[in-house]
């Protein structure tokens, strides 16, 4: 019995497939056209392209939910589309074969399957309406909020450079009054009295380093700066230079390693990153430890990666996220001075030149601070003696 009714079934099915692509019943539409070559070519053109180009936004659609499906809301509905697009696109291709051929009953039941997909795509269009204006809703808010917080946050640096720059004139009078009294009163003051104004001086200075760097660091986000070509040679010897004495004094040794290529920054920005980065390394060693400083260079198609790697005290794994945040120390200023913006400067001058910035460290075993910029043209003649020894 059951294999009566599969064979049964299988008849009736090679029936009905029999029947859709029968053409002895009907007459091709060449025949409705005439036989007339230009209207059998108007017809077939304009139904080409409209059924190619269903099927081309249906695989795009397709394509596109594949790649980003987690980020597009409703991306089930552009499936939905795309059914509903790529069988209106063979019922075109189907009007362009029965021009010649007429199968009528395919053409027909391809017609029917398009009819299914656009009543299902309609009716489950219909209730994400209102969802789609929600979330309209959400989208203009939230870029009113993200207008409003950049506002805010352009007036809040606007006015950190205004107090920091008006902060300055009285500290350096504060340095100038002290100075002026240690020198024409400094053999009257006992040794107590020297040591106040010694201290004074020397938090007005620590006051104004701070100030200076707030401005710089203010100056920096306020401002666009130009990318050009850059010769990062060029760049790390003037770095080198500004930071001359403190090396010296450190009595550390900078070794540069390989070719420095050219590469898309700004000359000023990246100059400041390096001194910042140079100077950190000869800065934060251990007492009696002489200070090797590594700069070497990783080039990876048009990406360059500049590493500063130090013999210094390092950085504990639970500090590294924090060390390029404005006022993060790790250390007193008795052990260490500095005013704790040097990297959040660096970290933002990195992002002005649309670079990256980063470290890898271990406390009591060094780091490696690293930048990555983009190459521009061909690396310079190679380096193969350091650059700066400062030993001797």
């Amino acid at each position: 019995m059951i294999g009566a009714a599969v064979a049964v079934a299988l008849a009736g099915s090679l029936g009905v497939l029999r029947g859709l692509f029968r053409s002895d019943q009907f007459m091709p539409h060449a025949m409705c056209y005439l036989q007339n070559p230009k209207v059998i070519a108007l017809h077939v053109s304009s139904d080409l392209v409209i059924g190619i180009s269903y099927v081309s936004i249906s695989l795009t659609l397709a394509y596109l939910v594949h790649k980003a499906s987690r980020d597009i809301p409703f991306h089930w509905m552009f499936l939905a589309f795309g059914s509903f697009i790529i069988t209106c696109g063979f019922t075109h291709f189907m009007e362009v074969l029965t021009v010649w051929v007429p199968l009528y009953w395919l053409a027909g039941y391809v017609k029917l399957v398009c009819g299914i997909a656009s009543v299902a795509t309609a009716l489950a269009l219909y209730p994400l309406v209102p969802k789609v204006f929600e979330l309209i809703h959400e989208v203009r808010e939230s870029q009113q909020r993200r207008q409003e917080l950049q506002q805010a946050n352009d007036e809040l640096q606007a006015f950190a450079y205004s107090v920091s720059h008006d902060l300055r004139a009285p500290l350096r009078a504060v340095q100038g009054m002290g100075l002026a009294l240690t020198e024409d009163y400094g053999a009257q003051l006992d040794p107590g009295a020297r040591q106040y104004v010694d201290r004074i001086t020397a938090a007005a200075a620590r006051m104004d380093a701070l100030v200076r760097d707030l401005l710089e660091y203010s100056r920096i986000s306020r401002s666009d700066f130009e990318l050009q070509p850059v010769d990062l040679q060029l760049v790390l010897q003037e770095a080198q230079a500004l930071i001359h004495a403190d090396a010296e004094q450190m009595n550390a040794e900078i070794r540069v390693e390989g070719s420095m290529p050219q590469v898309w920054a700004n000359h000023r920005l990246l100059i400041q990153v390096l001194t910042n980065l140079l100077g950190n390394a000869v800065k934060f060693v251990r007492p009696g430890v002489k200070p090797l400083v590594r700069i070497s260079v990783q080039v990876k198609g048009e990406t360059v990666r500049l590493s500063v790697t130090d013999n210094g005290i390092g950085i504990p794994p639970e500090y590294q996220s924090k060390v390029f945040r404005v006022f993060e120390r790790l250390h007193s200023v008795s052990e260490y001075p500095g005013t704790g913006i040097g990297l959040a400067i660096v970290q933002k001058a990195m992002a002005q030149m649309r670079g990256g910035v980063g470290v890898e460290s271990e406390a009591g075993k060094g780091s490696r601070f690293w930048i990555e910029v983009r190459r521009a043209g061909e690396p310079v003649t190679p380096i193969s003696q350091p650059v700066a020894d400062r030993s001797r």
